[in-house]
């Protein structure tokens, strides 16, 4: 069957749409109609008269293969290849597949690609797309070659993905070790407990992305600063590089953080997350390292706006798939598994499959201790993938081959279990008593007697400070915040420390509790409520005796002017006349208008809010509102710029940008002339104004002289203007001026420090 998909022009395609289903369904709508009538005549002989529409074949392709029996039909014919394709993407908790890593993986594990995917393609099993629009042209072997694929991606049908299982490879595998010693195997706890810490900092402070999905600078590098994150672990047997976005690219992947939709933000999911996912946190965090494709052993994390996709995560499912070929008792050494690869595979261990990129740089403090980042030899790739995160994550364990001392490993039972190849693991042994508390609130934590569900108990009151043989957390103030918000009681804390301690909890730890609880219970939190605002107190008390006494929520007063209402329906919305609404997280609105004299100023109540009256009260008096004929229809409060009110800004901090800007934003318009001369008026450098005969006043600038003109004070002094800086003052309105001036904070003297006489 010849694959195609329509040219028709269009827009590139959408991100992929949370749904599997959806993302197939846009798949194949993509497709040619003769191509989607041969995937349904694959399901069984259909009569020419109901082969749906053209807009209808991609449903009726989706909606057949989610019959039970058509996908058991389909499931049953598929050769051992195919099963096995099926499984990987089963198990590997990424979609969609790029068709150039799956290739990798399947020729990995012994798999012949090309008429694989061709196989899935045919049944609707799989969904082709490509990242711009276009045709698949020629035969789809020439698309599985170079970067001719490197857009093409591979949507499973999501019923497929439920029926398969996973298919260990077939044929001869690498060779077997013999005698062994000194095994070692991860406690599987690292991963978890820095998911811990790493969820604590974000519910402290969510993180903010750019439009491009990076972490901006300064959130970067809190976390990069963060021994709990960033410090090495003590149990490594080969370093990780960049562990930070690591750990961030799985707890996101889990769901412990969350980017919250339509906004910039990540944050941190709820406590009951611990609750509902502790248990199966460990084979969570495998599926989702096994999906991880900008994060890899050897050289990190990808760097910001890379396009090349990296070759080391399609490497990982096909190794671990061969040490499942082994029982629990063989072993397989890494360097007969790397020539074993290089015979399926040349050139596996390259950086990457597509793309131009250089090779990542290890970030500082991110424990790759100098690294290198070039292309790994064989052996090295494997020992990064399987000696550094698997052996962390607890999914293999590892041992030395006597008497050659070479490195060998094998699968644990979460290993297998992430496989799907075998049942949970045991759980672990747990000790009853691991928690010391100290009298200074320090609780040391001893890991051997850890579970994951008793991380996460822990994690949601008390505060994880270093992690190592023996972890320390501490009480705070914050932490115990974080354990009442997230619903636990200072009982419950208490009772869960004395539940885990070796010995009698201190008796300060307990009163510390209870004061830090005592303190928070002084806040009320309201998670959504309405906030009402009157013009006047008067308003404000006419409403309260206005409201029904039968009403499910009594309002609760906050200021003088404003009622904060926890329930909206219960407002008796047709007792008042509504004026506005405001939207906080839009830009200030224009409510301020400025009277002829440039001094005085009249806010609309009808258009303010609730920042610009205290905005005002910073620089001005409140004069009250205008005569009440204006009041009933328009509401405007008025307020006076003095030189008093504007020295007392200026000593609490109001610069002149400050006032720039307000002006421009609440009036429209610049600073009038004015205030200019009051802030001039009231600056540690006021100059003495100069007269001179006949009677010419001299400023020191002509925002001065404007403001002298318009100001009521002045302006009924002065003549005519002579030029930006002078101005004729009559000589009957000099000692009117004078006056003026110190009314302002301003003095009038001439050349010769004699008051000005009329000339003869």
């Amino acid at each position: 069957m010849s694959m195609s998909i329509s040219t028709t022009s269009g827009p590139a395609p959408s991100p992929l749409p949370v749904s599997l289903a959806d993302a197939y369904r846009a798949a194949l709508r993509r497709y040619e109609g003769g191509t989607l009538v041969e995937i349904l005549m694959r399901f069984g002989p259909l009569p020419l008269e109901q082969v749906p529409k053209p807009p209808a074949l991609p449903d009726a392709v989706k909606d057949r293969l989610s019959d039970s029996r058509t996908l058991g039909e389909q499931l049953a014919s598929l050769d051992p290849g195919a099963r096995l394709a099926l499984g990987l993407l089963t198990i590997v908790d990424a979609a969609p597949w790029p068709v150039i890593g799956l290739a990798l993986t399947l020729r990995l594990v012994g798999v012949e690609p090309i008429g694989t995917i061709r196989t899935l393609l045919e049944r609707g099993l799989l969904a082709i797309q490509r990242g711009e629009p276009g045709a698949l042209v020629g035969d789809l072997a020439r698309l599985l070659d170079g970067e001719i694929a490197a857009d093409l991606t591979l949507i499973p049908h999501p019923d497929a993905l439920s029926a398969s299982r996973t298919v260990v490879p077939e044929g001869p595998g690498p060779n077997q070790c013999g005698q062994i010693r000194q095994v070692r195997e991860a406690d599987g706890l690292e991963p978890i407990l820095r998911l811990a810490a790493l969820w604590q900092r974000v519910s402290e402070t969510p993180l903010r992305q750019t439009q491009q999905g990076m972490l901006y600078k300064r959130d970067r590098d809190r976390l990069e600063d963060e021994p709990v994150l960033a410090g090495p672990i003590a149990d490594a047997l080969e370093p990780l590089p960049d562990m930070v976005p690591l750990w961030l690219a799985l707890a996101r992947g889990v769901g412990l953080v969350i980017d919250l939709p339509g906004t910039d933000r990540i944050e941190a999911a709820p406590a009951e997350f611990w609750s509902d996912n502790a248990f199966h946190l460990p084979q969570m965090i495998a599926a989702r390292w096994l999906g991880l494709r900008d994060w890899h052993e050897t050289g990190g994390a990808r760097d910001d706006g890379a396009s090349a996709l990296l070759a080391l995560p399609f490497v990982r499912p096909a190794v671990l798939l061969w040490l499942a070929t082994l029982d629990g008792e063989q072993w397989i050494a890494l360097d007969d598994l790397a020539a074993h690869l290089d015979a399926q595979a040349p050139g596996w261990d390259r950086l990457a499959l597509a793309g131009v990129e250089e090779p990542s740089r290890s970030r500082s403090g991110s424990g790759s201790k100098g690294r290198s980042n070039d292309p790994a030899p064989t052996s090295s790739a494997l020992e990064a993938i399987l000696l550094g995160s698997a052996y962390v994550l607890g999914l293999v364990r590892a041992a030395e081959e006597e008497p050659s001392g070479r490195q060998v490993v094998q699968l644990t039972p979460l290993g297998r279990y992430a496989l799907a190849l075998g049942p949970p693991p045991p759980p672990r042994p747990s000790f009853e008593h691991v928690l010391y508390v100290q009298p200074n609130f320090e609780m040391i934590a001893y890991r051997q007697g850890l579970t994951p569900p008793w991380i996460g108990q822990f994690s949601r009151f008390a505060h994880w400070e270093q992690l190592g043989a023996a972890l320390e957390l501490k009480l705070t103030a914050d932490s115990v915040y974080r354990g009442l918000e997230g619903g636990l009681t200072p009982e419950a804390m208490l009772k869960r420390m004395q539940r885990h301690s070796a010995r009698p909890l201190p008796a300060g730890v307990a009163e510390a509790l209870r004061t830090w609880s005592h303190r928070r219970e002084r806040i009320t939190y309201h998670a959504s409520a309405t906030l009402i605002e009157f013009a006047t107190a008067e308003d404000l008390e006419t409403a309260l005796t206005a409201w029904p006494e039968d009403a499910k929520t009594r309002p609760a007063q906050v200021a003088d002017r404003l009622l904060l209402v926890e329930d909206e329906s219960a407002i008796p919305f047709q007792r008042f006349r509504l004026t506005a609404s405001r939207d906080y997280r839009r830009l200030p609105e224009s409510c301020v208008t400025v009277d002829p004299d440039g001094v005085t100023l009249a806010l609309d109540v009808s258009r303010s809010d609730l920042f610009v009256e205290a905005e005002l009260t910073r620089f001005a008096d409140e004069l009250g509102f205008v005569d009440s004929h204006q009041a009933a229809s328009l509401p405007r409060r008025r307020f006076q710029v003095t030189p008093a009110s504007l020295s007392k800004a200026i000593g609490d901090g109001v610069s002149p940008a400050f006032l720039t800007r307000w002006f421009l934003e609440r009036t429209g318009s610049e600073i009038p002339p004015a205030v200019r001369l009051l802030l001039h008026a009231v600056g540690p450098s006021a100059e003495s104004l100069q007269a001179t005969r006949p009677l010419v006043l001299h400023v020191p600038s002509a925002d001065v002289l404007d403001g002298l003109a318009q100001h009521p004070a002045t302006r009924d002094s002065l003549g005519q203007r002579l030029g930006p800086t002078t101005v004729i003052v009559p000589d009957d309105a000099i000692d009117r001026l004078r006056r003026g001036l110190e009314s302002l904070g301003l003095s009038l003297s001439d050349g010769s420090n004699s008051p000005p006489r009329r000339p003869s």
